[in-house]
């Protein structure tokens, strides 16, 4: 099939990174600057896989390979391996295919299989395993079935493919949801096979049981926007895309509070990117540094780089960057316990392309070691609610003084700017790379037959020093509740490899056959990692009030290993008992951190029903931009959004003829000549209904100003009547003559 792939990739001929052909060479004509001015007639087309491939840097002594593309691939959003090696991947067919996202909600995209069955590293056999659904989310395949999201819907379905040709026979619910009819790019994401057996989405955490999944709530509304990742100890790594933050709230595991500590070295947000093309929503604009981003506008799809073929790069993260057409490589490092994130490329980034419709926008660990990047490869990459294309004269009006400060007039400069360029008519491209060390090729490397193999045999793949063998060897050994595999896992308890001990408790953990006497053992393993999951493991013994259990942990409180002692602060609060904790004099920050967290969701608690409702709005819909503090979160040197804590509307018991018709039809423009990153604050009236907008209000005005009145669906309804026919965001004038 042509366009498939290449079978050779550009080497490295600089001291540091790939050299980028002449431009022309390859057909790529970026528009031309005078003085900082575009040149308004300069049209570019796309590229083909081989001519992208070219202007992709990568670093010395690794190379790209195109593992598929158009059209054996088309707007591939993410992608998930089953555990023979199959690709699964999630094709948004309707994404943003003209300027007004004409038919975006249409039933007409796909869940496709890919398979390299000749084994030379290419993908070459594609079949539609479920067709004419909307948007597609996340995939997970498991055993006998593959577990997907779409858009518009918070059910989990159960896809089966009973006679095995590679398309879905039937379905099945294996979790309940509601409908979702939020913005698109803030529904759900990410379902991730952790360390501890729960499958983790950006909403809620599911634990597997029998077939069906139960729900468990994160300790906070909303952990990530779209993807998720976690290390070789089972910690999250969460990203913000509005909020541009590509590694955040990594420094517990999953089920542990999310706190709000400084977890990012001086600089970090600062993207490197190398495309200059002005097309940006977000992100901040440096024309000086030829229209770069200033700051991450849609940081997304990351993963952990846990591959024997990168051990320079263990447990470093990656994230993509679509609007900065780059990849964030995220090094950590932990001090008295608590971790802090680096550039691993300073001044640089770890890919970045000059082609305009490089964007990537997830990434995984194969299970052949290489690094694969899903490249959605298009000219919008922006959700219509961000992507006006016209402004109205009523706002026009309120600017005409002050015309370069009103973002939404900036939008529409895009917009204009990117319909002359030609980008708005690329779209159904989509391709697939792997990253590879110089030398090393796929079709050499082993080739999994999971799905195939007997439990027993899943076991010992959990010594591999690949994390995604072992990941998925526990996944299935789980997933199927076959205890015909625990005396193996025993054995490997006592394995000489650090992760095959791990992977192996947490097994028997998940077929609920880990005795006490296995854990106390592991209490005293010589690796802090271990010791650390026993602690964890030990749980529910000592929430049982278990004497032996207990005297084992109150030997971790003074572990020389930071983590593990922070672990035995946990299990002790998990059991009810934070005062048994023996801290000491030594520094353990998290602990801190986790008590701020208790004392803070104390008050919390103190809240009206109505507030507590409206916190889990807020925790999935605004925590994005405004935080969770209420101050805004920061995006380069200004604020993502305004701060509600010291918000003058919402101050004493708020004004709701101005708060409701900020949140039903949004609000635009500078706030007492102060601009914020986010621009636009998006009108919620079609995805929000009158008690969940007034829930919000309740929390927010509650928590941070003393509410002592309940806003009511009838308080929102009054005023969604008196603004009826209202199509544009509000500013800040009109608003003040409201308020008269």
């Amino acid at each position: 099939m042509p366009g498939l792939c290449i079978k050779d990739s550009t080497r490295a001929m600089t001291p540091f990174r790939f050299s980028l052909l002449p431009l022309a060479l390859i057909g790529l004509t970026l528009p031309a600057r005078a003085e900082g001015e575009w040149n308004p007639d300069t049209t570019f087309p796309a590229l083909s896989p081989e001519e992208s491939i070219r202007t992709i840097e990568v670093p010395k002594g690794f190379h790209l390979e195109c593992v598929a593309s158009e059209p054996m691939v088309e707007e591939p959003s993410m992608m998930a391996f089953d555990g023979n090696g199959s690709l699964y991947v999630c094709e948004w067919r309707t994404y943003m295919q003209d300027e007004h996202a004409t038919g975006q909600l249409d039933p007409v995209s796909r869940v496709v299989k890919l398979t390299d069955t000749d084994g030379d590293g290419k993908m070459d056999q594609r079949t539609v395993f479920i067709d004419n659904v909307v948007l597609p989310r996340a995939v997970l395949p498991l055993q006998d079935r593959v577990l997907v999201y779409f858009t518009e819907d918070q059910t989990l379905w159960s896809y089966f493919d009973d006679n095995r040709d590679g398309v879905a026979d039937r379905k099945e619910v294996a979790w309940q949801g509601e409908a979702d009819h939020g913005n698109i790019e803030h529904q759900q994401s990410g379902l991730l096979w952790n360390l501890d057996n729960t499958i983790i989405t950006n909403d809620r955490r599911l634990r597997w049981n029998g077939g069906k999944l139960v729900a468990m709530p994160h300790s906070r509304g909303r952990v990530s926007q779209w993807g998720l990742a976690r290390d070789d100890d089972g910690r999250l790594i969460c990203s913000w895309g509005g909020g541009a933050n590509p590694a955040h709230s990594f420094q517990l595991p999953a089920g542990y509070p999310i706190l709000d500590l400084p977890e990012h070295e001086e600089g970090y947000f600062r993207p490197w990117g190398i495309c200059p093309v002005w097309d940006f929503s977000d992100g901040g604009y440096d024309v000086p540094r030829q229209a770069q981003l200033t700051h991450f506008s849609a940081t997304c799809g990351q993963s952990v780089v846990r591959s024997p073929l990168f051990p320079q790069w263990k447990g470093n993260s990656l994230g993509c960057e679509p609007v900065g057409r780059l990849i964030r490589m995220t090094s950590y490092t932990w001090r008295d316990g608590k971790g802090t994130a680096h550039n691993a490329f300073p001044g640089s980034e770890f890919v970045r392309a000059k082609d305009a419709y490089f964007r990537p926008v997830w990434t995984e660990c194969g299970p052949d070691g290489g690094l694969y990047i899903a490249d959605l490869y298009r000219g919008i990459i922006q959700e219509k609610e961000w992507f006006p294309t016209a402004v109205t004269p009523e706002l026009r009006a309120h600017y005409v003084e002050d015309y370069r400060k009103n973002k939404l007039e900036l939008w529409v400069e895009r917009y204009e700017r990117i319909k002359r360029w030609g980008m708005i008519k690329v779209h159904r491209h989509g391709r697939i790379y792997r990253l590879l060390p110089d030398g090393q090729s796929a079709a050499k490397l082993p080739r999994p037959r999971m799905l195939d193999e007997s439990s027993e045999q899943l076991a010992a793949h959990l010594s591999n020093p690949s994390g995604w063998w072992r990941d998925t060897a526990q996944m299935l050994i789980v997933s199927r509740g076959d205890k015909s595999a625990v005396p193996a896992l025993e054995q490997m308890a006592k394995h000489s490899d650090t992760n095959a001990r791990l992977h192996s408790l947490w097994c028997l953990s998940g077929l609920d056959s880990l005795k006490k006497e296995t854990v106390l053992a592991a209490l005293k393993d010589k690796e802090p990692r271990v010791r650390r999951a026993a602690v964890q493991l030990a749980e529910p013994w000592l929430l049982q009030r278990d004497a032996e259990t207990a005297a084992a942990i109150r030997g971790t409180d003074t572990d020389p290993d930071a983590q593990v002692a922070t672990q035995s602060f946990l299990a002790w609060r998990a059991a009810g008992q934070p005062g048994n904790f023996q801290l000491g004099n030594r520094p353990l920050p998290l602990v801190e951190g986790v008590k701020n967290h208790d004392i803070a969701e104390n008050l919390q608690s103190r809240l009206s029903p109505a507030a507590q409702q409206g916190r889990l709005v807020y925790e999935t819909l605004c925590i994005s931009c405004h935080g969770p503090d209420g101050m805004g979160l920061k995006a380069g040197d200004a604020l993502l959004a305004p701060p509600l804590a010291k918000s003058a509307w919402m101050a004493g018991n708020g004004d709701v003829t101005i708060l409701a018709r900020i949140l039903l039809q949004g609000l635009t423009g500078p706030l007492d000549g102060v601009s914020y990153g986010a621009g636009l604050m998006p009108p919620l009236e079609k995805t929000h209904t009158d008690e969940q907008l007034a829930q919000v209000l309740t929390y927010a005005g509650e928590h941070w100003h003393g509410w002592n009145r309940i806003l009511t669906a009838g308080d929102i309804a009054k005023i969604r009547r008196e603004t009826e026919g209202r199509t544009s965001p509000w500013t800040q004038e009109e608003l003040k003559a409201v308020g008269k």
